[in-house]
């Protein structure tokens, strides 16, 4: 995980600045400075930049690291425009994530479980070349009973089956997301077929249409609290 939120929380409050001040000099809002800060939502790669730059903080320090008093009051504040080109050797992605509020809104009709373009973004180290989706560990969603001792909020992150990486999926765990349903399974060949397995009731055939439907695991961070 980014260490985004706490940062801006740290700088902040070190600054002396309330969370509708420090919203209003990136053109933001109140609601988008808390929901950083207490890790409901990570902000957009350009404005991560603004804020690094504005601080005069290196993007990198800013995004991994946990900030220092000291190191904060350190930093000049002179704009670092070189550090925009730096976020591209990063590589960094913005990766569509399924959160507790985002699962509810979902379980209730008022998203689907596939509007990725409408969830919030975790920022992650680009160390694939396929789609990935990240999700919150919830014990509500439908999972197969060998799945290891997740905690609630251990983030898991999937990589979208393709034809390049289908054959490693075999007893790997993966995710099945439709408009109307999402469950973590654990996926089986049989005679030349692929299905992901909730139970002994439930299982889907993979298929690659439509895209963004099967994934399989990718990365797991564990939720330290």
């Amino acid at each position: 995980m980014t260490r985004i939120g706490s940062n801006i929380k740290k700088i902040r409050t070190t600054k002396g600045l309330s969370q509708q001040a420090f919203a209003d000099l990136f053109e933001l809002t109140r609601g988008n400075i808390s929901s950083y800060e207490e890790s409901r939502a990570e902000p957009r790669i350009e404005s991560v930049i603004k804020i690094a730059n504005y601080f005069g903080i290196p993007v990198e320090k800013f995004i991994t690291d946990n900030l220092t008093i000291n190191e904060i009051l350190r930093f000049n504040g002179d704009k670092l425009m070189e550090e925009e080109n730096h976020i591209i050797s990063l590589q960094l992605q913005e990766v569509p994530f399924i959160n507790d509020n985002i699962y509810m809104k979902a379980c209730h009709g008022d998203l689907r479980f596939n509007e990725w373009e409408n969830f919030p973004k975790l920022i992650l180290p680009e160390t694939t070349n396929n789609n990935l989706v990240a999700l919150t560990f919830n014990s509500n969603i439908p999972h197969h009973a060998s799945l290891p001792d997740y905690q609630m909020h251990d983030v898991l992150v999937f990589e979208e089956l393709t034809r390049q990486n289908i054959h490693l999926c075999h007893h790997k765990i993966g995710l099945y997301a439709s408009a109307d349903e999402i469950m973590i399974g654990q996926y089986k060949s049989n005679d030349g077929s692929v299905e992901l397995v909730l139970n002994d009731f439930t299982k889907h055939a993979f298929t690659f249409e439509p895209a963004k439907q099967f994934w399989k695991l990718f990365a797991v961070y564990e939720h330290k609290g």
